[in-house]
């Protein structure tokens, strides 16, 4: 971006409105939200398994926390007055949302096998 694209004055209404669309702020919202399919892609092939190793857990985490991190910059762009765009401040809300989620299923308190074991039997008697 250079400053002769920019709008003529910058105390023009439209400066906000042209700075999003220079930085194709939608179509990066949207390719960060789409990152939630790979990542649960990433999730079957390295958490899956019975006992994910110490550092699979670490890179997840990391990964998550980054992109938990970009989704609020992008929650701060959606919530300017000047930023009329519902159906991608709905994507951002829901993407933050799933990856929230996320953290607190793989990284929050865990239960143990025999505590689970135990609700499922009280839940599910006759199985």
């Amino acid at each position: 971006m250079n400053i002769a694209t920019l709008p003529s004055k910058v105390d023009s209404d439209s400066l906000f409105q042209g700075l999003v669309e220079q930085l194709q702020f939608v179509h990066g919202a949207e390719n960060w939200s789409q990152c939630v399919s790979a990542l649960t892609r990433w999730e079957d092939e390295h958490l899956l398994e019975p006992d994910p190793s110490v550092e699979a857990l670490a890179r997840h985490k990391k990964i998550l926390e980054r992109l938990i991190f970009f989704g609020q910059l992008c929650a701060l762009v959606c919530s300017h007055p000047d930023f009329n765009d519902d159906e991608t401040t709905e994507m951002v809300e829901a993407t933050q949302a799933v990856l929230r989620q996320k953290l607190r299923m793989w990284h929050g308190p865990r239960v143990s096998r025999e505590k689970s074991d135990s609700i499922l039997e009280e839940v599910f008697p006759e199985s």
